[in-house]
């Protein structure tokens, strides 16, 4: 069997693993009556914040493929409607994996040059980690005005700070890092991969952490509008602090992405319910935001026209 038949075999299989697995997950979901009632609820003011959700959808996807065309310029330059298509097809692998490993295995799938596939999933997790530094960045903040509410926390506090701390330490000598990591390893893909993150600028990484900012704001104001559908209001400091830690410990807790809705309805009922003791409405909003952003993502993704591979 030819290779791109077999590319085509894995790509269509991916496809149906994350529809049969999507189907799973509705199928066994048992609160759907809290969503009823909160859509049959709903004023205008709350459906307009909610549509403005999802027309920011599109816009999350942009700065995502704007950041992926950006990395994979000197491997191999696209569109910006490859890049788009690339993006929705790695959501595809994302959602049948764990902490979303299969993402850039499935984009790179559909580039010519699989010869250096390597070296494009390396660029790809950088940008990765660019959201991920960013997300802890803003998060160690939140955490500790959240705590300071709390009180009784200091400890945790100190350990937060000492984090934020290491991870600026990591993000300005991470080249040096990667050069004296691959200096103890012999050979194979992790020597390759640490090779290849020592050779990525400053400069790149700042760029790709513009793009990974913008979209973290996206996403920010995703779920305020959401919540404000969902009648959880919050002020602008409350939502300073609240926001960015949810994200935080989303990003810090494995799963896969299609058990996302447990996780993050799981997180959101412990920040938000500071806030209000509308525990079903929290819930449900930490399970539109997740249909919003992973599961339109993979239905656009099979829909798209003029698809290269598929």
């Amino acid at each position: 069997m030819k290779r791109s038949n077999i590319l085509k075999a894995l790509q269509w299989l991916l496809v149906a693993a994350a529809y049969g697995y999507l189907g799973y997950r509705l199928a066994v979901y048992d609160d759907w009556q809290s969503l009823y009632v909160q859509f049959g609820s709903a004023g205008v003011w709350q459906y307009i914040c909610l549509t403005a959700a999802v027309l920011l959808f599109p816009l999350n996807i942009l700065f995502e493929s704007m950041k992926w065309q950006y990395l994979m310029r000197d491997i191999e330059p696209m569109t910006i409607g490859e890049a788009q298509r690339q993006t929705y097809f790695g959501f595809i692998g994302a959602f049948v994996t764990p902490s979303r490993l299969g993402d850039y295995p499935a984009r790179v799938s559909m580039m010519q040059s699989k010869n250096r596939w390597l070296e494009a999933v390396t660029l790809g997790f950088t940008g990765t980690l660019a959201l991920a530094f960013l997300q802890v960045m803003a998060g160690m903040p939140s955490c500790i005005l959240l705590l300071e509410n709390i009180g009784g926390m200091r400890w945790v506090e100190w350990l937060c700070g000492a984090v934020w701390v290491l991870q600026v330490l990591t993000i300005v000598f991470y080249r040096y890092l990667s050069r004296q990591l691959s200096v103890h390893i012999r050979e194979g893909k992790i020597k390759d991969t640490l090779e290849q993150l020592s050779r990525f600028s400053h400069k790149r990484f700042l760029i790709t952490l513009l793009y990974s900012f913008l979209r973290y704001v996206v996403y920010c104001i995703q779920l305020w509008l959401v919540l404000e559908f969902c009648g959880i209001h919050l002020s602008f400091t409350e939502s300073l602090a609240a926001i960015p830690a949810y994200y935080l410990l989303v990003t810090v807790t494995p799963s896969v992405p299609v058990a996302d809705a447990v996780v993050r309805g799981s997180w959101s009922v412990v920040i938000f319910s500071m806030y209000s003791d509308n525990i079903p409405a929290i819930a449900v909003a930490a399970v539109l935001l997740w249909l919003l952003n992973t599961i339109l993502p993979i239905l656009v993704s099979t829909l798209l026209p003029k698809n290269r591979i598929i």
